[in-house]
């Protein structure tokens, strides 16, 4: 692997992968007598070719990987399979090449695919009886073409009509998924996958190897730290995996779902309608509904992929999390993460009175003295008090939709909130002591800003304001979201 900041958190996986794949190798198993069909991107990673893991990771070759078993099934000969398969896998002649691509590109080609609105969207030329590119027409071709050279019986092309049909119906609810974005249709679309247990992204047995989880969980880990992702985000992320590679395993059963045969529109309105009954899904499963290894499972396979792709703060929510997170007494046991949420916040207030060449009187914020860290600590608590006040919540990022998160304030907002923080620093100051003082002084406890809020110097207005325009970004560094 290559060394150095070139190296993305994807590739670890790639790498993984592949040599998980290259060491898991043997040859298909073909009964006595047999012919045996396979594509050439089911070969390549029986093989652990690094371009088949590329299009894997992407989900490239959905519909092949979806739909081969069915099409060969359909087929009476096995060239007419082949034709079938090479018109679903039509990125088989593309290499990705994930290691040439800067990080955004690569983000980019994930979204292109995974779920695979783009291609979905050129089904149209098909439907109108025109050639058009992309893995459905493709299929449609191909099934005319050997209707018409008579290559197949009408009881074989009648098979794979209705095979086609069926991936026209899904692709058409991956668009309506698609309308909130990639990330938001991920969330709806992985855990009807995994019921289905059909494609590779899913069901490629390293999600079962507890050791290879742990080496690649704590490669990822490593490699977060390196690129200075901040430790509360990358711990926060290594904690989320255990949790839930721990309860996949625990809940894992040999049993095959029994909703493996539903199609993905039914399995997709089943989840939905499971988290309409249990809105504390992430902590608390789906009930009797549905298996209880698959929430286990989907938070695993979105922190590996996901979070390799976008950062450890993409990670789902802890199992323990819950919606009075910034809460003092909700968050037993967490204080932790709200003094870490203070020490970060402090570093950036530190920033912005150095950037308006003000006096900084403390270092660090280990260095501060214990009642004012106590009101460091004090601020992060007030926050959902605030964002209440203009009809926000805070959340786990992983419970709310992306459309729902509120990444920036509106001026006037900010203004709100930066009035509401000073009256209550004001409040806070004045019960432990303090008073008015022509300049700072510590010891004696006397502030030059202890006045109201017109009053104030403008940079020490602005200094509030910074603060809270910083909530979204300072809430998302633990995996929170500010939520409409």
């Amino acid at each position: 692997m290559r060394r150095g900041d070139t190296l993305k958190p994807i590739e670890i996986v790639k790498v993984a992968l592949s040599a998980y794949l290259a060491f898991a190798s043997g040859e298909a198993s073909v009964p006595a007598g047999a012919v045996f069909v396979e594509s050439p991107d089911a070969a390549g990673l029986r093989r652990g070719t690094q371009s088949a893991v590329d299009r894997l990771l992407f989900n490239a070759n959905y519909w092949r990987a979806a739909f081969e078993s069915r099409i060969v099934a359909a087929c009476t000969r096995p060239e007419s399979a082949q034709a079938c398969l090479r018109a679903v896998s039509v990125w088989t002649a593309h290499t990705l090449k994930l290691n040439t691509l800067s990080p955004e590109e690569t983000v980019a080609t994930f979204e292109r695919f995974c779920p695979p609105f783009s291609l979905n969207r050129r089904r149209g030329s098909a439907e109108r009886g025109r050639g058009g590119k992309g893995p459905l027409p493709s299929f449609q071709k191909a099934i005319e073409d050997l209707a018409c050279e008579g290559r197949e019986p009408e009881e074989s092309v009648a098979e794979l009509r209705l095979l086609l049909a069926t991936m026209e119906a899904e692709a058409r609810a991956y668009e309506s998924l698609g309308a909130a974005g990639p990330l938001s249709a991920l969330l709806d679309a992985l855990p009807a996958w995994c019921l289905q247990n059909r494609i590779e992204l899913v069901s490629g047995g390293w999600w079962d190897d507890c050791d290879v989880m742990g080496a690649i969980i704590g490669a990822l880990h490593q490699r977060f730290v390196e690129l200075d992702f901040g430790e509360g985000a990358c711990d926060y992320f290594l904690e989320s995996c255990e949790e839930a590679l721990d309860a996949y395993h625990r809940d894992l059963s040999s049993e095959p779902s029994p909703l493996a045969d539903h199609d993905v529109p039914q399995l997709v309105a089943l989840v939905r309608q499971a988290r309409e009954a249990h809105p504390g899904f992430e902590a608390d499963g789906y009930g009797g509904s549905l298996p209880g290894w698959l929430i286990g499972k989907e938070q695993l396979i979105w922190n590996v992929l996901v979070c390799s792709l976008y950062g450890p703060a993409a990670a789902r929510p802890l199992l323990v999390d819950s919606p009075e997170l910034l809460s003092r007494q909700g968050y037993a046991g967490k204080a932790d993460v709200i003094t870490e949420l203070a020490r970060t916040s402090f570093m950036r207030y530190t920033a912005d009175r150095i950037a308006s060449q003000a006096d900084q009187e403390f270092a660090s914020f280990a260095s501060l003295p214990p009642d004012l860290r106590d009101s460091s600590i004090a601020y992060i608590s007030s926050i959902h008090h605030k964002l209440e006040t203009l009809g926000y919540e805070v959340l786990p990022a992983g419970t709310c939709r992306p459309d729902q998160r509120v990444s920036a304030f509106t001026a006037s907002e900010v203004e709100c909130l930066a009035i509401l923080e000073h009256r209550r620093w004001l409040r806070e100051r004045q019960r432990a002591g303090w008073s008015y003082g022509a300049a700072k002084d510590v010891e004696r406890r006397l502030s030059p800003y202890l006045v109201p809020w017109e009053e104030l110097p403008d940079r020490a207005k602005e200094w509030n304001r910074s603060a809270v325009r910083s909530i979204p970004n300072l809430l998302a560094s633990v995996n929170l979201a500010v939520v409409k």
